[in-house]
């Protein structure tokens, strides 16, 4: 901990000058009253800003609550001087009336950059002309002073172990007028220097947007997409092709509209059981076989019944389904799931070895007016249900197309086909299912790896002092052809984007450093590369580009502005 005493007249030079030569961190400094440091409150900021700069944490110890709100203010630590033991007694003349210093803040408002405006080199235009606005302005009100006859008082002084006590006092005794002219004067000065240093570095600067000359290159590129790569060839203008294939299937029941006078006979399934013998037992076409209640039904082909398996000495049936249908028309032959015995056996051993047994109820007999499937409605079912699938199944592709590729539309694909129609035209029903399936197909592409395989060709055939302008790109489709056998597609592409000159920024600079604006139109006109520029020049006065390199800033553009148009692009379905 380093501490410091100040002298009433010290002026600011020297406190910075003793700071700067401290060789501790830590710095108490010791302020009377009276001081010079408190005549103004840049003082405090020059003193603020050079411990700053110094990384010196400074700290204040002070006699006059007013003083201490003042430094506090600037952003000094402040001790009170009640911690310390030194005294120094301070003489006041009883017939001067008590006046508080007038503490008034002055307080450096940066220089705001003046809205620049900019020409082109055939006709450059200074910025226009921005008010200084002051630089110092008061911050504190006049405090209100009171007048009262002053006594001898005792105020703590900061002094080292080794140094004497007994101080002679610290401060003389001013009138408040006197104090004014020397205020006064060192706002100017210090005003002045603030604006000195402000300008030295800021001021001036330059500002240089240069449109590089352009031309324009078109070219025909053939690129194939394939299946079976996995990233681009440059050399055989190659982009990998994803497939992507979804499948769905749909059902749904509709009501038959076409009715008719129809004379049907029922039918059904039974099965035949063999209980009789291990030899196969052959029934010949229209073999009769019948329920309890009379009803015959007959096979309509003839079958062979498997023989029965002996095992252990028992008997196992074999059995043997069968399609059968009523011996007679109409809906008294609609009977339910039943037995049936072969009335062709009856009399012999094979009677009771042989039966039938349905499970089922037996189906479509009639006599009158019924119901009926009609061609039409199996195709109006059709539509509708392969509408509706349609559109479910293009919902569940999009969902499974990444969002970094593309769909070729050309090679989208879509087949739906009739999985089953549980009655056929013309038979008689209420209602009807239809089932259908449909398959969607189709190859995806990464429209950056298209992209890149353009710029690489683009590249490969321009010059190196010329840049392509990426967004003055515009790229024409012909058809893209699709071959699902090989795997591929051929995409034929026209492809017209602008070239730029490049601009060496570097001696660009080097070149108008110094020079006047007379000098930088001439410059710049007999520039190959350039096409046109805008100069601007700050503060308003200025009329020559800066010597310093790092004042002037150079913008290369690259007409963004101008090429807003979005590139075509390969479609969705």
């Amino acid at each position: 901990m380093k501490n410091i005493y100040l002298e009433p007249d010290e002026e600011i030079i020297s406190v910075i000058d003793r700071l700067v030569q401290a060789d501790d961190d830590q710095v108490n400094m010791i302020v009377p009253s009276g001081a010079q440091i408190w005549q103004s409150s840049i003082n405090l900021k020059l003193l603020k800003r050079e411990a700053d700069n110094l990384g010196k944490n400074v700290s204040f110890i002070v006699a006059s609550d007013l003083n201490a709100e003042m430094a506090e203010k600037i952003g000094f630590n402040i001790k009170q001087d009640g911690d310390f033991s030194a005294e120094l007694a301070i003489q006041k003349n009883e017939n001067q009336p008590k006046m508080k210093d007038d503490m008034i803040d002055f307080l450096a408002e940066g220089l705001e950059s003046d809205k620049k405006s900019a020409n082109s080199f055939f006709s450059f235009a200074a910025a226009p002309q921005k008010r200084m606005a002051d630089i110092v302005n008061a911050e504190e009100e006049e405090k209100e002073k009171k007048e009262e006859f002053k006594e001898e008082v005792k105020v703590n002084v900061f002094s080292p172990k080794n140094e004497k006590k007994n101080l002679p006092p610290i401060f003389a005794k001013k009138s408040a007028s006197s104090k004014w002219p020397k205020i006064f004067a060192a706002f100017i000065i210090l005003s002045f220097a603030a604006a000195i240093a402000v300008g030295y570095q800021v001021l001036p600067t330059t500002e240089i947007t240069v449109f590089p000359k352009r031309e324009k290159v078109d070219f025909d590129l053939l690129v194939i997409g394939a299946r079976d790569i996995s990233q681009t060839d440059e050399s055989l203008n190659k982009i990998p092709l994803k497939e992507i294939s979804v499948e769905k299937t749909k059902s749904r029941e509709f009501l038959a509209t076409d009715e008719r006078e129809l004379t049907k006979k029922a039918k059904g399934v039974i099965t035949i059981y063999n209980e009789y013998s291990s030899e196969p037992q052959p029934l010949v076409a229209r073999t009769r076989f019948e329920s309890p209640d009379g009803k015959v039904f007959r096979i309509s082909a003839g079958v062979t019944v498997p023989g029965a398996k002996i095992e252990d000495g028992k008997i196992i049936a074999s059995i043997l389904e069968v399609e059968v249908t009523a011996d007679q028309p109409g809906a008294e032959y609609n009977i339910g799931a039943t037995n049936f015995t072969i009335p062709g056996f009856k009399g012999t051993s094979k009677f009771a070895g042989f039966y039938g047994k349905s499970e089922n109820s037996m189906t479509g007999g009639i006599v009158g007016k019924a119901k009926v499937v009609s061609a039409e409605d199996i195709q109006k079912a059709e539509e509708i249900l392969s509408e509706d699938l349609k559109n479910a199944i293009k919902k569940a592709f999009q969902e499974q197309i990444p969002s970094d590729l593309k769909i070729i539309k050309e090679s989208l694909r879509e087949e739906t086909e009739t999985v089953s129609l549980t009655t056929e035209a013309g038979e008689q029903a209420e209602k009807f299912t239809l089932e259908m399936k449909s398959v969607i197909s189709a190859y995806l592409f990464n429209e950056e790896e298209l992209k890149q395989l353009i710029d690489f060709n683009l590249i490969s055939m321009i010059s190196g002092d010329k840049t392509p302008l990426t967004n003055s790109q515009q790229i024409s489709w012909s058809e893209v052809e699709v071959d699902w056998g090989k795997g591929e597609a051929e995409f034929s592409l026209s492809i017209a984007e602008d070239l730029a000159f490049k601009v060496d920024v570097q001696s660009l600079k080097t070149d108008l450093a110094g020079q006047s604006e007379v000098e930088v139109r001439k410059y710049l006109a007999s520039q190959p590369t350039i096409e046109t520029a805008k100069v601007s020049f700050w503060p308003f006065w200025v009329k020559k580009i800066p010597t310093r390199l790092e004042k002037i800033e150079v913008t290369i553009d690259d007409y963004a502005e101008e090429y807003k148009k979005p590139r075509p692009q390969a479609g969705f379905f």
